[in-house]
């Protein structure tokens, strides 16, 4: 498995969540990012704790917080959010040229493999 690879078999740049984390769908996905476990008992109780418990108490906060002052901080959140987005684009760009450079090296290899066995067959 490559270094940019989860054990879910998700790259890390697919991990990173873009959505604020005071807003409902951040909260939510970054919640729902603790049922990705090994065990299937772990995986399945925490869906559980996550649905029931975890997202509506963070959503309570969430809300709490759009009605007191969320409101003047829409412009600080667009910039934030901006930034996300920045590092998530800047991640798979590296990735791919990390992709690439396995992509030649592996070429260079075999290139020289068969030039040591034509070398052998003459």
């Amino acid at each position: 498995m490559s270094q940019n690879m989860s054990a879910s078999g998700k790259m890390r740049s697919e991990q990173i969540i873009v959505s604020a984390p005071l807003s409902y769908a951040g909260s939510a996905q970054r919640i729902w990012k603790l049922t990705d476990q090994e065990t299937d008992a772990l995986r399945y109780g925490m869906m559980v704790l996550s649905v029931l418990i975890l997202i509506p108490l963070a959503w309570m906060v969430v809300t709490f917080w759009y009605c007191t002052f969320g409101l003047l901080l829409v412009p600080y959140r667009m910039l934030r959010r901006g930034n996300r987005k920045d590092k998530v684009r800047a991640m798979q760009h590296r990735e791919q040229l990390e992709a690439l450079t396995a992509m030649q090296q592996q070429q260079t290899l075999q290139t020289a493999q068969m030039i040591q066995q034509n070398q052998k067959n003459q």
